[in-house]
């Protein structure tokens, strides 16, 4: 596995997650230069679609949008951290308390829904964090549904543990799975310069999605990945058992997870946290930020939905549809259905995901009501 440092400062992308409103509750067609607004709470738009007095049979470029109402949703996130916070782990500790509300706008920029829960002391004596406002809420207090802080002290070979044992605690202060969303995809991280001991990575993947009672998917196909940010030495293949230098183990366990779910694997000897987050959150955005939510009403034909990008100050550009993933290397704008018989997202091919989250402002609109071409 490559793991390759990457800069989340730039993406500020609202529009790669939008579903934009298609029309209004009036008569409305949709030239190729069509323009959409944001919804101004930084976190892209979810509009509903409008409903117009034609057909709805356009064709190509010029379609005409004729489409019901039909409300959209963001991908959704839950994000749980996991930090070590023995004696050794105190600036490390301090990186993230002081980085993760600015971690947290990026996503949110980037149009995701996320919930984050924290495992991690946050009061009695030894090292604590207490994750300042917007985050949280005053006096470093949970701030439902967005954010919640179990009060727990994790040792230095106690990540994996301390996931399953606080999951489903019967001790309501520290259990946590009843936070979870359904229809929200896990994002694990975990933090650490030892966990020399914690190599079992196969068996906590297994009791962790056997806990999950489906919401992490399955060993064949998981809905959970694990980033570890650990005792790695950046520029080694891994799984290494070099340790960087300030770490007292290289945390192997961790790193196999990740490569095991298809995380990313970070230094935990780096100094400038902000980079870590940076590079974890742009992981996520990766993953998720190419998925849009398909328009649930009974009234949205999937043979008759347009995807079209704007970017800023310029026409919009009709998106080419194709049969799945396969395609997209030689439609590079394409996007498909995730199951065209029932499709319950829109997917965009990377390489047009990525020129979409390259550049702030730009906006992908799904355009119900406007036949297309067919899929290629």
């Amino acid at each position: 596995m490559m793991v390759v440092a990457r800069v989340l400062a730039s993406l500020t992308v609202s529009g790669c997650l939008l579903l934009a409103a298609c029309g209004s509750d009036s008569s409305t067609t949709f030239p190729d230069d069509v323009k959409s607004g944001d919804d101004g709470d930084g976190k892209g738009s979810s509009s509903g679609f409008g409903s117009s007095g034609n057909n709805g049979d356009g064709d190509g470029e010029n379609a005409t949008c004729a489409g019901s109402v039909a409300q959209t949703t963001k991908p959704k996130v839950d994000i749980i951290f996991v930090i070590d916070n023995s004696g050794s782990m105190n600036e490390e500790m301090a990186g993230v308390q002081t980085n993760i509300n600015n971690f947290v706008k990026k996503l949110g920029g980037s149009g995701l829904d996320y919930h984050v829960i924290l495992i991690v002391r946050k009061s009695g004596s030894g090292n604590k964090i207490c994750v300042p406002e917007p985050l949280a809420k005053p006096g470093c207090a949970d701030n439902p549904p967005i954010f919640r802080h179990i009060d727990r002290s994790v040792g230095s070979s106690d990540i994996f543990n301390s996931i399953l044992t606080t999951i489903d605690s019967n001790n309501a202060t520290l259990e946590w799975g009843k936070d979870l969303r359904d229809d929200a995809f896990k994002v694990v991280i975990g933090l650490s310069d030892d966990g020399r001991s914690e190599t079992g990575e196969v068996a906590f993947d297994a009791s962790f999605i056997a806990k999950g009672a489906g919401q992490f998917g399955t060993v064949d196909k998981r809905n959970y990945v694990f980033h570890g940010i650990c005792g790695w030495t950046e520029g080694t293949t891994a799984p290494s058992t070099t340790r960087c230098n300030t770490a007292d183990g290289p945390g192997v366990g961790y790193q196999r997870l990740a490569l095991l779910t298809g995380g990313l694997i970070e230094s935990v000897c780096k100094t400038d946290y902000s980079s870590v987050l940076d590079n974890i959150g742009k992981g996520i955005v990766d993953r998720l930020a190419c998925e849009l939510g398909y328009p649930t009403a009974d009234a949205a034909d999937p043979t008759k939905v347009q995807v079209r990008m704007t970017p800023t100050g310029k026409a919009a550009q009709t998106l080419v549809q194709v049969t799945d993933a396969s395609k997209c290397e030689a439609n590079p704008t394409g996007w498909y259905y995730d199951d065209p018989a029932k499709p319950a997202k829109i997917v965009l091919c990377k390489a047009i995901c990525d020129t979409a989250n390259s550049t702030q402002g730009t906006k992908i609109e799904a355009l119900v009501g406007c036949k297309g071409a067919g899929p290629k």
